[in-house]
């Protein structure tokens, strides 16, 4: 049964799984080794070069890392923006890429990135009244085959299998006694769940995890399997990026009255492949 206290940290080693990374922020740095602190900055220039507008006016990240826990922040200065109610995204990634002079020349520049397996976290998420999102999610490295085509097109109807949410938490979903959270595959039919838990996803950490196989995902928390999607699912590649937004959506309006700063906390990333 799910309970609101912290789950505790689960084993690094798991039987029929072999551990391919292991970020356990135990140091006062990020580690360059493994992230890029920043949001898929790469995706900027190419939104530049087929005529979109990016939504953030910053891509870099505003992070702190204490007591080996990962803390992405949004404050009412940081990540700069000219207002604090504007649109901003604090987020790390294990992927990014670099343009050429066209679109179809790129470099990817992958210090972690993985087909198919286990990819988990233990995190508390950040509570709101509005207007804020923390999130887990898998995307491929190549900026080509990701959400928008090189001639600006969005790819939501071609049945593609783009990103995996390992979860979505809006922020004024999460009440003292209950939180929603989302999991998707974009763009599956019968992929998108939405489970109520009985906990509050801000006063204590919770491990979420995904596995991801040929023909089937399913989700977890606090080890138990929750959601599960059985059909066709990503093929190739794909990075992690853990994010915090702050922005009017689906997610709800941002709340002019925001009391800062937010933070999602994370204490440990684990990927693993199936032995």
């Amino acid at each position: 049964m799910f309970k609101n206290e912290d789950y505790p940290r689960s084993p690094v080693e798991k039987q029929g799984w072999e551990l391919t990374f292991l970020d356990d922020f135990d140091s006062p740095l990020l580690d360059d080794m493994y992230w890029f602190p920043a949001y898929r900055s790469g995706r900027k220039e190419y939104f530049k070069r087929i005529g979109r507008p990016s939504r953030w006016q910053n891509h870099n990240a505003y992070y702190e890392i204490a007591d080996s826990i990962l803390k992405l922040k949004i404050t009412p200065d940081l990540p700069p923006r000219k207002n604090p109610e504007d649109w901003c995204v604090s987020c790390i990634c294990t992927s990014d890429h670099r343009f050429g002079k066209t679109t179809q020349e790129f470099q990817i520049l992958e210090k972690f990135a993985q087909e198919f397996g286990r990819f988990e976290a233990r995190c508390r998420c950040a509570k709101a009244d509005g207007g804020i999102l923390n999130a887990f999610w898998l995307h491929h490295t190549n900026p080509l085959t990701q959400e928008y085509t090189p001639e600006g097109e969005f790819r939501r109807e071609t049945g593609e299998k783009l990103e995996i949410d390992i979860f979505e938490t809006i922020a004024s979903e999460i009440s003292d006694t209950s939180s929603f959270t989302h999991f998707n595959l974009h763009y599956a039919d019968n992929a998108h769940f939405a489970p109520k838990l009985p906990v509050d996803l801000s006063r204590h950490f919770h491990e979420f995890a995904v596995e991801w196989d040929p023909d089937t995902i399913g989700w977890f928390i606090d080890g138990q399997e929750v959601s599960r999607y059985h059909g066709e699912t990503p093929r190739g590649k794909m990075f992690i990026l853990l994010a915090l937004f702050q922005y009017s959506g689906w997610i709800g309006e941002i709340d002019p009255a925001m009391s800062y700063p937010k933070e999602f906390e994370v204490d440990y990333i684990r990927a693993y492949k199936r032995r």
